[in-house]
C-alpha cells in the first residue's frame, strides 16, 4: 500500500506539523508513505517538495494571491480566504503516479484548484484541518452561510462589497465536487459542522484525532530547563501559541489578554510571566503587564518541547479551532490546558482532569481557569492526567490502527 499525502507545508503551521506526524507514524508501521508539497522546510527524504528556484519562486507568489483580492474587493472578514483558482503541476503528477491511495490536507495557498480536486482519479482521503472545503473562500465560517447555502440575502455586511467571491467559489465546489470523498475529521466539533454543511452533509466521514509521538513528546525537568532558558525559578509561567502570534484574531489573544487583566485586578496575580511563541515577533509592543519571553515561529520540537515543559499551564482562548496541536504537545509535555468550550478542544482537554474549559468566549471564567490551574493543590496529578490522557487517546499505536482500517476499506472499494 502506497500513500501520498498533498498538504501545502511539511512543517510550517499546524495543519502541516499534523500532516506530516500522520506521514512519518505510517513510515514508522512500515507504510509506504510520501509527502508533496510546495513550501518544504524540513530535511525527510521522503518530502518533495519544489526543485528549482523558478518554481519555489512561482509557489510563493501564488499562495499570497488572496492579499490582493481581499484588498481589491475590499472584505472586512478576518482570517485567511483562499479562492483556489490557479491551475498546478500537480494534477498530471498525482493521476500517473503509482500511489494507491491520494491522500489530501490542507492544499490551499493555490497548490490545487477546485476543479483540479476534482479530476483526481485516484482514491482520495481527505483530511479537513479548518473549514474551507465546504465554505466558501473562507477557512473559518463566522456565519451560517455553509449550513444555509451561499445564498444572495444572505451574505453578511462584512464580506466582500463588489462581488461576493464567498458565493462565487462556493457554487463552484457545487459544481465540481460531484462525487463524494473520505472525509477524515480531528475533532466531534468539526464533525459536527460537516454534518451540518449544505456542499458535504451526506459525504463518509470519520472521526480520527492527529497523532503524536509519546516517546518524543514527554515531560522535563522544569527547574534544570528553567536554568537553562534563564527563566524565573519562584514565579508562574504561562504559554500561548499560535502560527500568527498575537496578531491572528481567531486565536484569541485579546481574549486572553482581557483575562490576565482581570487576573491582576479581581484576582490579584502579580507575579506571573509569560511566554508568546508564533508569528514573527519583532514588532510586538508590550500586550500585558507581565514579563514576557517572545519566541517567533519554532520548528525545533525539541525546543517547543522544552517551552511546554517549562510552563505552568498552556493557554489556547481560540474562538473557532478544528483541533488544537499545541494542546495535543503540552499535555504530552505533562502541562495542563485552559481553553473555551465549543471547539475541538473539548475532544482533548477534560474538565478539572488535565486543564479548564472555559465558557465559550467568556474572558472573566477564562481567568478563573487560569488561577484554578496555577493554584491547584494537586498539580502533580493534573499535570499526570494531562500525559495520560495524550498517551490513552492520542498517541500513535493507537491513531495507527484507525489509519489502517480507513485505508484498506478505501482500497476495498476500489
Amino acid at each position: 500500500m502506497k500513500i501520498v499525502h498533498l498538504s501545502h507545508s511539511d512543517i510550517s503551521g499546524g495543519a502541516s506539523r499534523a500532516a506530516y506526524r500522520v506521514h512519518n507514524m505510517l513510515i514508522k508501521n512500515n507504510i509506504n508513505s510520501l509527502m508533496w508539497v510546495d513550501n518544504k522546510k524540513s530535511d525527510s527524504k521522503t518530502v518533495f517538495g519544489p526543485s528549482s528556484k523558478i518554481e519555489k519562486f512561482i509557489n510563493d507568489k501564488k499562495q499570497h494571491l488572496r492579499f490582493p483580492i481581499n484588498k481589491i474587493l475590499k472584505s472586512k472578514f478576518f482570517g485567511m480566504h483562499s479562492p483556489s483558482i490557479l491551475p498546478s503541476k500537480w494534477l498530471n503528477k498525482i493521476n500517473f503516479s503509482d500511489a494507491d491511495i491520494i491522500h489530501l490536507h490542507w492544499i490551499q495557498g493555490e497548490m490545487l484548484s477546485i476543479k483540479e480536486i476534482s479530476k483526481i482519479t485516484k482514491p482520495i482521503i481527505w483530511t479537513f484541518h479548518d473549514m474551507w472545503p465546504f465554505c466558501g473562500c473562507e477557512h473559518y465560517a463566522y456565519n451560517l452561510r455553509y449550513s444555509e447555502g451561499y445564498k444572495i440575502l444572505n451574505k453578511s455586511q462584512n464580506e466582500y462589497r463588489f462581488f461576493d467571491i464567498n458565493r462565487w467559489r462556493w457554487e463552484q465546489k457545487i459544481k465540481f465536487f460531484k462525487k463524494p470523498i473520505q472525509i477524515i475529521s480531528p475533532s466531534n466539533w468539526m464533525t459536527d459542522c460537516i454534518k451540518k454543511s449544505f456542499l458535504m452533509k451526506n459525504w463518509p466521514v470519520q472521526t480520527i484525532p492527529h497523532p503524536i509521538d509519546v516517546l518524543k513528546w514527554y515531560p522535563l525537568e522544569k527547574n534544570i530547563l528553567r536554568k537553562e532558558l534563564n527563566l524565573p525559578l519562584n514565579s508562574k509561567i504561562i504559554i500561548f501559541g499560535a502560527a500568527g502570534g498575537v496578531n491572528d484574531l481567531r486565536k484569541g489573544f485579546k481574549l486572553f489578554q482581557n483575562a490576565l487583566n482581570y487576573l491582576k485586578d479581581s484576582i490579584g496575580y502579580k507575579n506571573l510571566n509569560l511566554i508568546i511563541f508564533g508569528g514573527n515577533n519583532k514588532d510586538f509592543h508590550k500586550e500585558t503587564d507581565y514579563k514576557t519571553y517572545y519566541f517567533n515561529e519554532i520548528h525545533d520540537d525539541n525546543f517547543l518541547q522544552k517551552l511546554y515543559s517549562v510552563a505552568d499551564v498552556l493557554i489556547v482562548p481560540s474562538k473557532i479551532e478544528t483541533f488544537g496541536q499545541t494542546a495535543l504537545e503540552a499535555l504530552a509535555c505533562g502541562t495542563p490546558v485552559v481553553a473555551f468550550r465549543n471547539t475541538g478542544l473539548t475532544d482533548i482537554i477534560e474538565h478539572k482532569k488535565n486543564g479548564y474549559l472555559a465558557e465559550f468566549l467568556n474572558e472573566r471564567d477564562l481567568a478563573i481557569g487560569i488561577s484554578w490551574v496555577l493554584e491547584n493543590s494537586n498539580k502533580d496529578i493534573l499535570n499526570r492526567n494531562s500525559r495520560e490522557r495524550a498517551e490513552k487517546y492520542f498517541s500513535e499505536n493507537v491513531i495507527i490502527k484507525k489509519y489502517l482500517n480507513i485505508y484498506q476499506n478505501l482500497l476495498l472499494k476500489k
